[in-house]
């Protein structure tokens, strides 16, 4: 019979620093579990949202080393208080951060949540768990052993390799690079082409300054509401971003630039081998949008990651395009969602039904373009 370890739960970060870098530096996970990535989220994002964590830490009952630590946060809708992995919509890999070779097996999982929901302050009426990968690094995540459904979208990723050019070969036609290489002549022609890391404060700054500027004039034409003035965003995209405490930002950025005219950026972060994408914009002006600065960006920055030895390239959640091109593995999610009250059980038979249909009009051929174009067009009579 399996042992119950020793469970803490914290609503203050400080309480699990220390657990928290030594599973960090030991545990398969995505650089969206790590510290720099979260501890700026938690500082920015949960005060405005109203989001309280709840780290959840489990210890040998023996030793007292660490072994798990599930990084969720509450929040209250509908009168409902729903516990959720902390990064929400940012994040697109959940997991928990577990020492290998000590995962709880399924009831030892179930009778922590169970515990968690009568002895904290918060009492969660359900967990909401989205956007979890069945497998990390080769290793099991233990939530898939408990009850689960698919979640709506996939994860777009692919491994890398030290040789390029080979890379180059398998993932695009002969066609597709011919065309690459004529538009970055085109571009050539307009000015010098050159990419680059965003390295000093003063580059980072100007880089999020031409980022938001590239995504208001984006979103206005597409008809979308954003956040790229929203206070708080900024506030958390900034902060992760510029270095911290001697740190590395949690998200580098990276840029094509015609002269000094920043063209196209990608920002992302690394963690344990893989770079994860996360913001992509570029320049609007029809004559150098026409030559795709964001797919020749794409394309350089896969190269730099296979010169610096990184294994795995993710483009994250959802559909599009640039992803299909490079990334050859559609990495299935799953969300668990686990009432604990009577009103959170109700709530969790639900949305359980409305993730279901979001999954198949995602994932339908018709249903998805026509379900975007009604969200622009709803966009535009909002503000108009």
């Amino acid at each position: 019979m399996s042992i119950l370890p020793r469970i803490e739960i914290h609503d203050d970060p400080a309480g699990v620093l220390d657990a928290w870098a030594e599973l960090e530096a030991i545990a398969p996970a995505s650089v969206y579990q790590t510290r720099r990535w979260l501890l700026p989220w938690i500082e920015t994002v949960c005060p405005a949202a109203g989001i309280r964590p709840l780290l959840i830490l489990t210890r040998d009952p023996g030793s007292g080393a660490p072994q798990m630590l599930l990084p969720f946060g509450i929040q209250t809708a509908g009168g409902l208080r729903l516990a959720q992995f902390l990064g929400g919509r940012d994040s697109n890999a959940n997991l928990g951060l577990y020492r290998p070779g000590s995962e709880p097996p399924r009831n030892i999982l179930v009778a922590i949540l169970m515990q968690v929901a009568q002895a904290s302050a918060l009492k969660p009426d359900a967990y909401v768990l989205a956007n979890q990968p069945l497998t990390w690094e080769g290793r099991p995540n233990p939530f898939a052993a408990l009850g689960r459904q698919d979640s709506p979208s996939f994860c777009y990723s692919t491994t890398l390799t030290a040789d390029f050019e080979a890379l180059a070969k398998e993932r695009l036609s002969a066609d597709t690079r011919k065309k690459l290489r004529y538009k970055a002549r085109k571009l050539e022609e307009q000015g010098p082409v050159a990419y680059h890391k965003a390295m000093t404060a003063e580059e980072i700054e100007a880089t999020i300054d031409t980022y938001l500027a590239q995504k208001r004039e984006r979103f206005a034409q597409m008809n979308i509401t954003s956040d790229m003035r929203n206070d708080v965003a900024l506030a958390y995209f900034r902060r992760s971003c510029l270095p911290r405490d001697g740190e590395a930002p949690a998200i580098e950025l990276h840029t094509l630039a015609m002269g000094t005219r920043i063209i196209a950026i990608y920002g992302g972060g690394i963690h344990r081998g893989r770079f994860h994408g996360m913001i992509n914009s570029f320049d609007m002006d029809p004559m150098i949008a026409r030559f795709s600065p964001g797919d020749l960006l794409l394309q350089r920055l896969i190269e730099a990651k296979c010169q610096d030895g990184l294994t795995r390239f993710d483009l994250g959640i959802g559909e599009g395009r640039y992803k299909n091109t490079w990334c050859n593995e559609a990495e299935p999610l799953f969300d668990t969602l686990i009432g604990q009250s009577g009103a959170g059980k109700a709530f969790v038979a639900m949305e359980k039904t409305r993730r279901r249909a979001k999954r198949l009009i995602k994932q339908s051929e018709w249903a998805w373009p026509m379900a975007k174009r009604l969200r622009a067009s709803l966009g535009f009579l909002r503000r108009n």
